[in-house]
């Protein structure tokens, strides 16, 4: 049985978001509200990449390994504006919560991509 990338995707950026959040609330004991509004954002930022990986995918699909190589920079400068907006510098271990989910959702981007990359070589 062949999983559609689409809701492995979803499961696993779900999951992460489960799986931090438990941490963040149950075994360092902070306030969810700042957890809420990072995930919110990525959520947000997340679907806009797959959405603009689609979009390329579909006008110039020759490119699309190229322009995730920069979507993945355009995420990481959001990344880092967002991490001041958020006062993250006040969390014990910032860098731990703030890393991994971005190192997690360009992962999936990427595995998003490289399958579409693939589906394409085969037809």
């Amino acid at each position: 049985m062949k999983l559609n990338p689409n809701i492995l995707v979803t499961v696993l950026f779900f999951l992460t978001f489960l799986i931090h959040f438990s941490l963040w609330k149950f075994v360092f004991h902070l306030d969810e509200i700042i957890i809420v509004k990072f995930y919110l954002f990525l959520s947000v930022m997340f679907m806009m990449m797959i959405t603009l990986v689609n979009i390329i995918n579909r006008t110039v699909p020759q490119f699309l390994g190229l322009s995730v190589i920069g979507l993945i920079l355009l995420k990481f400068g959001l990344m880092y504006l967002i991490r001041k907006k958020l006062n993250f510098e006040v969390i014990p271990g910032y860098k731990f919560h703030f890393i991994l989910p971005y190192f997690v959702l360009t992962t999936l981007l990427t595995y998003y991509a490289i399958k579409l990359i693939n589906h394409d070589k085969k037809q």
